[in-house]
């Protein structure tokens, strides 16, 4: 039932990017999270994954009740739920509209993981299987933030100015809570959980530039973050599988034990961090740039000092895995697959670093496709 449950979950993801109401958005959102509720539990004699998973759970149904309440709202103001008649209305400043679409946006807040939404993600990600973690981290926030384009950009691009601010307000709190928390962690996947967060903020301000250069800097943002963050997950599975500790004190001397691993982390974490010429720095300042060009200049200030304060515990974790001498040097051994990943990721973090022109034109196109028109 494992690959049943991800594949459950993938098929509502793919059907929630293309939801053109509030209706199939609800239903599409509850029927790709449904699968994660028994899948972070899935470890039924480990404690901390039974956890996970009940607090998954509940803040998942309270998630829903508020986005079922702010469709309410929307429909008893409008008469309608479709995006397109929704757009249409010329005067969209109804306190009923406002309230339901800012329960609407709360409710995706949860989905991505932003500020202050963040509650059930470094538990969850902690005490879920490591691959599970791994997917969650990535895909779900994928998809929803595709959602979040096609309602913010398609719906209510002309009161740009009206939710701008408020955008760039939690992309503010992500990026300082999500990088300031991740310092004082311990476990690997805790540090990846707070970091994800962070990004999530990043990300987040090509939002708050509301062009269609920020939501193609989005969307190629994730793709360069799928890499290096799904990447970083892998050798955290295979390490955890080998070693049975996720923690990062004992990733120590991981280039002796394993340097095709090593190598492969050092990339990922400095793709996150967005060292150039890696494809994480490229995404960095085409978001920048977005921003920039729509004036706000202390968003973008407030990301740079952010991504200074990400090199910190990013260089700690490189730090242990090159400097520090493991007391047990066993060779981690890795399969042909395994290798094959690894070898993918390091190549999608470098590719896209170095010749990202193919897949910017992608988010282009793709830009168009989510969003549901030209942009603004």
């Amino acid at each position: 039932e494992y690959y049943y449950l991800l594949l459950f979950s993938a098929l509502g993801m793919m059907f929630m990017v293309s939801a053109n109401d509030f209706l199939s958005l609800f239903i599409t959102l509850e029927f790709s999270t449904f699968g994660f509720y028994i899948l972070v539990a899935y470890l039924r004699d480990d404690v901390k994954s039974n956890e996970a998973g009940i607090k998954f759970f509940i803040l998942g149904v309270l998630t829903a009740s508020i986005i079922v309440f702010g469709i309410s709202l929307i429909y008893g103001d409008t008469g309608t739920i479709l995006f397109s008649k929704i757009a249409a209305i010329e005067h969209k400043m109804s306190i009923g509209l406002v309230l339901g679409l800012l329960f609407v946006f709360i409710g995706i807040g949860f989905k991505i993981g932003a500020f202050p939404f963040h509650a059930w993600i470094p538990d969850v990600y902690e005490g879920a299987p490591i691959p599970v973690t791994a997917y969650l981290s990535v895909v779900p926030k994928a998809a929803a933030l595709c959602l979040f384009l096609r309602l913010a950009f398609a719906t209510l691009s002309d009161l740009k100015q009206d939710w701008v601010w408020l955008i760039a307000t939690v992309s503010i709190f992500s990026m300082t809570y999500g990088n300031i928390t991740a310092i004082a962690q311990k476990n690997m996947k805790r540090l990846l959980a707070y970091s994800g967060i962070a990004q999530i903020g990043t990300i987040l301000i090509g939002m708050a530039a509301g062009t269609e250069m920020g939501a193609d800097a989005v969307l190629f943002y994730l793709m360069t973050y799928l890499f290096a963050n799904l990447g970083a997950f892998v050798v955290v599975i295979i390490y955890a599988n080998a070693t049975n500790t996720d923690d990062i004190d004992d990733l120590v001397g991981l280039n002796r034990k394993s340097p095709l691993m090593a190598f492969a982390m050092l990339l990922f974490l400095l793709s996150l961090a967005g060292v150039p010429p890696l494809a994480g720095f490229i995404a960095k300042v085409y978001l920048f740039a977005a921003a920039v060009q729509q004036g706000l200049i202390f968003l973008v200030s407030v990301g740079l000092v952010n991504v200074v304060i990400s090199f910190y515990y990013y260089l700690i974790v490189v730090k242990k895995i090159y400097s520090v001498e493991p007391t047990d040097a066993t060779p981690i051994p890795l399969s042909l697959p395994i290798r094959l990943v690894l070898y993918t990721g390091i190549t999608g973090v470098l590719w896209l670093g170095i010749w990202p022109k193919p897949f910017i034109d992608f988010s282009v196109t793709a830009t168009k496709v989510f969003a549901g028109l030209s942009l603004r």
